[in-house]
């Protein structure tokens, strides 16, 4: 039987699901542009890149005039500090998952130039699941995430690194082993602990990605991992933690994993699906930061004392527009 796992009192965290239908744009000079050919979420995340600060002026000219020619305008200043404060989001943050997120991890390790996910921390395994995060740290058969040169329970290593947010993804290794509803009790003893070991962290849930049509294991198809998303957008719901949707980002017309991004022919993800990630990610912090920013100002406008009211109107909003 589902259950409230948190008595939260703070601001509900908003639930971003991210649809993501443009076209390629070109980002102006100097920026770096998080996407792949398709898919993109409404605003293309640019930002400026780890590059040197001085162009040729020739170089900038011809820069300018491409954006002119696409249509796309240039990052003005609020624009720039919005990235930053983007960037900032995820300092105190850590990604908690299995080998998708082992996946993302890699990415990031390859781009180290890069001064968004230069920053990321992860605590990634290979077969890593809600369930044997659970087990003990001396069963020979569990998997835990190494920190420190050493395997810890994931919790754990959570309250030791200082994390204010935890990002977390897992699933595909537990759908055949407790089913649906099992799956979704172990999760919630997982986050639990989680919330005991760092109180007052931010837990924000990302949903489990698709796997490619044809390629269904069991219980791991794509109907029952919609099912599995549809309980977990729940769990946040009821508990006030975030929810990210990266796995309709990711699917193809008949919301299976899209070839394009699909890097074993099963379920596991190419650089391609990570650009992806990353802007969905993006778009996704922008939208708690706007959100805090309202719930501010609204606490200014009222006063104080009437500071539960505002937040109790942007959970409203919120749950009205899902």
């Amino acid at each position: 039987m589902r259950k409230n796992m948190f008595r939260c009192k703070r601001m509900a965290l908003v639930l971003a699901a991210v649809t993501v239908m443009a076209d390629w744009m070109s980002a102006p000079a100097g920026m770096t542009a998080y996407a792949s050919e398709k898919r993109l979420p409404k605003e293309l995340v640019a930002r400026p890149a780890e590059e040197p600060e001085q162009a040729s002026a020739a170089e900038g000219n011809e820069a300018e005039a491409g954006i002119q020619e696409d249509g796309a305008a240039e990052m003005t200043a609020e624009d720039r500090e919005m990235e930053q404060k983007v960037d900032a989001y995820f300092d105190d943050a850590v990604f908690v998952g299995d080998s998708i997120m082992l996946g993302f991890r890699n990415y990031a390790m390859k781009r180290q130039e890069d001064a968004f996910l230069s920053k990321l921390q992860f605590l990634a395994a290979g077969s890593y699941s809600a369930n044997n995060a659970l087990w003990d740290l001396s069963n020979k058969d569990s998997v835990h995430p190494v920190y420190q040169g050493e395997p810890r329970y994931v919790w754990d290593s959570i309250a030791m690194m200082g994390s204010k947010k935890v990002f977390i993804m897992l699933g595909m290794n537990d759908l055949n082993v407790t089913g649906l509803e099992g799956t979704w009790e172990k999760y919630e003893e997982l986050l639990n602990k989680i919330k005991e070991s760092s109180p007052g962290v931010e837990i924000h849930i990302i949903g489990m990605t698709y796997i490619l049509h044809g390629k269904e294991v069991g219980k791991l198809e794509n109907n029952t991992i919609r099912e599995y998303n549809e309980m977990l957008t729940e769990m946040a719901k009821e508990n006030g933690l975030g929810f990210v949707n990266i796995a309709d980002s990711l699917a193809d017309e008949n919301g299976d994993l899209a070839a394009e991004y699909c890097s074993d022919e099963f379920a596991h993800q190419n650089a391609q699906a990570y650009d992806i990630w990353v802007s969905v990610l993006r778009d996704y912090a922008k939208g708690q930061l706007e959100m805090t920013e309202y719930v501010r100002d609204r606490n200014e406008e009222t006063g104080n004392g009437e500071g539960e009211s505002a937040e109790n109107e942007v959970v409203s909003t919120r749950q009205g527009n899902e």
